[in-house]
């Protein structure tokens, strides 16, 4: 158990979500007293329905507030990125503001989109180079808490995973094409490159981070690159599949994209190592 959770309030937002439902088990396995929010009540799993960006968030003398609720486009630009993206400063104002009236550590989630199209080695010093709306204002949501100089740990998640995915993400798509024996197909040569990071985990470095009230911003991944090939070629294996892996003769927009995310700091300062590698999580 957890002694720094123990017996402690805590918040945690977009709790119905991949991350927060996954964050939420883990501080309460902790012996945290967690309160669960979201926009959709949901009485099987405690969760309170508000409206994030408009009502009053529920009142404690919280201990610290996670904040995992996002809106998400289905597309990266136009008119629907626009909006979520002003719905999602509105969301970041309220958590941060919660956060220093009731003195709470924040733990606030940004992104790994903010580094763009950088490639080879990323760490927290590379530099920011976001390419669409949804990482500006993850970047703008950095500096708001810098500024304002809230107790936070800022991570930014690299291609969170899991049971509850709901986005149409390639890891997703090929596990389902694989139950179903139907033919997986990657872009391209198949070379490109993506970490994959077990949503177990992410909950694992928010614990640490809410025991040690740590304040900083770092990197959360898993630390390994894995080619889309390479990808396929492990879910069929690990599902028992009989799908077919072929090119799927259409060139990959990101070809040649190879990144490799270091997490040296993050293992250094927190003491963060992952748990769940992606054969197990797709297992």
């Amino acid at each position: 158990m957890n002694e720094a959770a123990n017996s402690r309030h805590i918040l945690v937002t977009g709790a119905l979500g991949l991350v927060g439902h996954a964050v939420a088990a883990r501080l309460e396995a902790d012996g945290a007293c967690v309160t669960r929010v979201d926009s959709i009540a949901r009485e099987r799993d405690s969760v309170v329905g508000i409206d994030l960006a408009n009502d009053a968030w529920p009142k404690k003398n919280w201990a610290a507030i996670v904040h995992c609720a996002a809106k998400l486009p289905m597309k990266f630009d136009g008119a629907e990125a626009e909006a979520a993206s002003a719905e999602n400063r509105r969301l970041d104002d309220r958590a941060i503001d919660e956060a220093i009236t009731c003195g709470a550590h924040l733990v606030y989630f940004s992104s790994g989109s903010v580094y763009g199209d950088t490639l080879g080695v990323i760490d927290e010093d590379t530099v920011p180079r976001p390419k669409i709306g949804y990482a500006d204002e993850k970047l703008a949501s950095e500096a708001a808490i810098a500024s304002r100089h809230a107790s936070a740990t800022v991570f930014r998640l690299v291609a969170p995973y899991g049971e509850r995915q709901t986005r149409p993400t390639v890891l997703r798509r090929f596990i389902e094409l694989a139950l179903a024996n139907q033919t997986l197909r990657y872009y391209g040569s198949g070379a490109r490159t993506q970490d994959f990071l077990h949503v177990d985990d992410v909950a694992l470095a928010v614990s640490l981070a809410i025991a040690q009230r740590t304040c900083g911003t770092w990197l959360l991944a898993s630390g390994v690159a894995t080619s889309m090939k390479r990808l396929a070629e492990r879910v069929v294996e690990l599902t028992s599949s009989k799908s077919p892996i072929e090119a799927a003769g259409v060139a990959d927009p990101e070809e040649g994209r190879k990144v490799e995310y270091r997490i040296d700091r993050l293992r250094n300062q927190l003491g963060f190592v992952p748990q769940v590698t992606l054969d197990a999580g797709i297992a």
